[in-house]
């Protein structure tokens, strides 16, 4: 009897005990930073905690790969944040959010008239290259990238 009630509380990779998954999801409750994703906070959750117990043997063992969860961190902030988008085909929420953040930025302006052409390309490189805006938003090195050859594209016109 001792040891079947001690292996329901045992966690394993891809089979955590309830035990490990409900102080996985206080501690989850515990961050502040998570209200960011509003409605999708209890998704992202479900998701992190998906990921680490596909993972990680147990709750402490994900505790302990700082490194290793912060990739599953990223990879659940893109999946929920996605709003449809696919790479080449962002949906209409990610597409407008992305115009109305481009817009508020004031160094744009070095465009001039060509600002909203220097927006859509920028907007048609990263639809190009990236799943969704959350993705982009977390490849400041690619987007970058991506932004000198719309540069180029207004310097030729």
């Amino acid at each position: 009897m001792v040891l079947l009630a001690t292996s329901c509380n045992t966690s394993t990779k891809g089979n955590w005990s309830d035990a490990d998954k409900k102080k996985f999801r206080e501690e989850m409750s515990k961050v502040e930073e998570l209200s960011n994703f509003g409605e999708n906070k209890s998704k992202w959750i479900e998701c992190y905690l998906s990921k680490c117990e596909a993972s990680y043997s147990s709750f402490a063992a994900a505790g302990s790969d700082e490194t290793g969860v912060k990739k599953i961190v990223k990879e659940c902030t893109i999946e929920v944040m996605a709003n449809g988008s696919v790479k080449g085909n962002w949906s209409e929420a990610d597409k407008e959010n992305f115009r109305q953040k481009m817009l508020s930025v004031d160094a744009l302006s070095v465009f001039g008239e060509s600002k909203l052409e220097w927006i859509e390309c920028f907007l048609s490189k990263c639809e190009e290259n990236y799943s969704c805006m959350a993705e982009a938003d977390q490849d400041e090195k690619g987007v970058e990238k991506l932004a000198l050859e719309c540069n180029d594209y207004i310097d030729e016109m």
